[in-house]
């Protein structure tokens, strides 16, 4: 008798170790065992960004593999990842190859503790060491020439002048600006609630300037069968990609030189002068949505003082004339 509700068949019956331990076929299948990590994320609740950077990471892991003839996450070891990591390193950044060593821990710590895997070929490999740069900021006079490039006479100009007022004065990320709606706005209080990653909600304190713009720009707006605070020209919600183009298009049109201009430069902008103005860390870290202070040090170590002018103010060679 003939059905239709027919499924394919895993090819593979069982397997067993070296030491003639039956093996799971999780542990000899790369794409069951991705396919239970990627379900146990979903069972978590992770963001669809989460799962799609561990859905990328995990793809082009296997590709490297297989061109080492490793077909089976049981057969993956400490030297392969070393010899992935050292490749890696001769076409992207460390930072980017330190995320995706994160990635690869992530997978073999779950593979490892289900049972799938009697030991974990990443327990021993340490974190990567890279230089930091220096964050990227704005000057005074470049964020004014910023303010000062869209055609305000325009909706599409006085809305990317509000968003980059709204950028400097919140540091929000790029991916919470696109979620934000009308709602989200409590225009008593001065809060705007922000969804940030992981889903967490945050109130982000904003100024009466922005305050007074985003009132204008809402009436500008007018009501619509949406409440996200930001549309196009079509009245669609706008993308951050399409945010992130036009805010590099007007650092160009600004003649902007020697600084990435883009959403996230803002954010380090804005942590710079709420630093350099007086702010204390444990509120910037909530105001930004870090989940530990450790990035807000670095701000502070940065920008806590105005380096140069302290140096010029107590060079010991400019004072070495001085009694």
């Amino acid at each position: 008798m003939s059905t239709n509700n027919r499924t394919r068949r895993h090819n593979i019956i069982s397997s067993v170790d070296n030491s003639g331990t039956k093996l799971s076929s999780v542990s000899t299948d790369f794409d069951l065992a991705v396919n239970e990590f990627i379900r146990a994320c979903n069972v978590k609740n992770l963001t669809g960004l989460t799962i799609q950077f561990y859905k990328d990471n995990l793809r082009l892991l296997v590709k490297y593999l297989s061109k080492m003839n490793v077909h089976r996450p049981v057969d993956v070891d400490k030297r392969h990842l070393e010899d992935i990591i050292l490749e890696k390193k001769k076409s992207v950044k460390m930072v980017t190859v330190d995320k995706d060593l994160r990635g690869w821990k992530a997978f073999f710590n779950f593979l490892n503790e289900e049972g799938y895997l009697t030991s974990n070929p990443t327990a021993e490999i340490k974190p990567l060491k890279y230089e930091k740069k220096m964050l990227e900021t704005f000057t005074k006079t470049q964020v004014k020439a910023l303010l000062g490039t869209p055609n305000r006479a325009t909706f599409t100009g006085y809305r990317d002048f509000v968003i980059m007022q709204l950028l400097l004065d919140t540091g929000i990320r790029i991916s919470e600006l696109e979620g934000v709606k009308i709602t989200n706005i409590e225009w008593k209080n001065q809060i705007l609630i922000v969804m940030g990653k992981g889903r967490k909600e945050r109130a982000v304190p904003i100024s009466s300037t922005l305050l007074r713009h985003l009132k204008e720009y809402v009436a500008i707006r007018g009501m619509l069968d949406h409440d996200f605070l930001f549309i196009n020209i079509d009245n669609d919600p706008l993308r951050k990609r399409s945010i992130q183009d036009k805010i590099s298009d007007y650092g160009k049109e600004a003649g902007i030189k020697g600084v990435r201009v883009s959403p996230h430069t803002f954010r380090h902008t804005f942590a710079k002068m709420y630093i350099m103005n007086g702010g204390d860390a444990f509120t910037l870290q909530k105001i930004l949505g870090h989940t530990s202070l450790e990035i807000v040090k670095t701000y502070v170590a940065m920008f806590s003082y105005d380096i140069m002018k302290q140096h010029r103010k107590f060079s010991p060679l400019e004072r070495l004339d001085e009694d």
